[in-house]
Parts: structure tokens; sequence; C-alpha cells
């Protein structure tokens, strides 16, 4: 066996060196934020991630207008989402900043109300459709257009103007009353089919290009047993 010159061991010893100091440099080095949506298909770096769970009311309203606010000062684009379903690639901006609505009932105040005589409710942006059949279920009623999964976003349903199951009714658009927009101004404006119709009309199936959809007014239906026939 050829012996090892002092020269190679002092070389072995500097790389075995740097090697044990690459993983701690490599933990001191910020890594990328990156989002997908539902098909783990679509990975984008983004800018930073908004997610706020534990404020409600005016002060989510605030924390809203001040982020618009901040993106709009970077330059920055802003995507909305839920659960990320629509899987097009168009869910997320690249260098962008991420807005993901949840619902978490024990923090989130009253996030759906339902009226009776109206027959409508009134719910939270990013509550999934599993929250709102089981806020209402107990009440005896049921979304008046269901959907074929339950997992996403009720703005979000909106944003594409998704088609539900039932037959006899049209695309889930045809069951909003009105909804409360966000502008990227940071107004707030109420949208109906009379207050404010064409913006009405462009954030339904405007995948957030026209604002940020914070609430919905939506049709309910009496919860009946069905049976094959």
């Amino acid at each position: 066996m050829k012996p090892i010159s002092r020269r190679a061991w002092l070389a072995a010893g500097a790389a075995t060196a740097l090697l044990k100091a690459l993983p701690a440099a490599a933990q001191n080095t910020p890594r990328p934020l990156v989002l997908d949506d539902a098909s783990r298909r679509n990975a984008v770096p983004i800018a930073r991630h908004w997610r706020p769970q534990r404020i409600t009311g005016e002060a989510w309203l605030g924390a809203l207008r001040a982020e618009l606010k901040a993106a709009a000062a970077e330059g920055r684009p802003v995507s909305v989402g839920a659960a990320r379903h629509s899987m097009g690639g168009q869910a997320l901006a690249r260098d962008g900043v991420a807005m993901t609505f949840d619902v978490k009932p024990s923090a989130s105040g009253p996030w759906l109300q339902a009226n009776r005589e109206a027959m409508t409710y009134r719910v939270a942006a990013g509550a999934r459709w599993s929250q709102v059949i089981s806020a209402l279920d107990p009440l005896g009623f049921s979304p008046a257009v269901m959907q074929s999964n339950n997992d996403f976003g009720v703005a979000a349903t909106l944003s594409v103007n998704a088609h539900g199951w039932p037959a006899p009714y049209g695309p889930f658009g045809t069951t909003v009353r009105s909804f409360r927009l966000m502008l990227a101004s940071g107004d707030l404006v109420t949208c109906s089919p009379t207050e404010n119709p064409e913006l009405f009309a462009l954030a339904m199936g405007g995948y957030g290009l026209f604002g940020v959809v914070v609430d919905l007014e939506v049709a309910m239906a009496d919860n009946v047993l069905l049976r094959p026939t």
C-alpha cells in the first residue's frame, strides 16, 4: 500500500472540515417560500404568505387593507385562495403575495349567520363547504346548490362560478344574493344585482381580478331527506 503524504492528510482534513461546516451554513441561508395548489404540480415561489387566523371583524378587514396597500407599494401581485382547487396554474402569482382565507370556528366569531325569513345565510369568504353544511344542518337547512366536493372555499366557488350537481339549478352564482368586495384601493363595497351590478357580474367568475371577496349572502334551502325512486 502506498503511504499517504502529509499534503494528502491536510487536504482530506480540510475537505472534512468544509463538509461539516456546510449544514450549519445552509441553515443560515433563507429558504425560498414556495406554495402549491391542490394538484401539487404547480409549485410557485412567493414573496410572503398572509394567513390570519386569530383576528376577525374590523381588525381582519384592517389587516387585509394594510396587506393590499403593502403589496401595491412593492409592486407585487396578490392572489387569494382557500384550498386552491383551481389547478390550472393561475392560483398563485410568482414573487407575489399569497393570501389564504380560513375559518376557525373557535376563533372566528360568527362566521355564518342564517336568515330564516329571507332563506339566506351570510358566510365568511374562507369558509369551506364542509363547515357550511355542518352549520346549516342542525338548523334544518342546506346550501341551495351543493358542490361535488366539500373541501374548498365559498368565495373561491364564486370566483370560478362553479357549477353544482343539483340538475334543476344553475351554477353557484345564481344563489348569491350579494357579497362585500374589497378593492385594490382598500375601499369596501357591497355588490348585488342592484348595487354595483357591474362589479357583481365581473367578480362572479372573475378569479379575484376585480377585488377580494370578504363575505357573501347566499340562498339556502330546506334540508330534506332524499330517497331513491
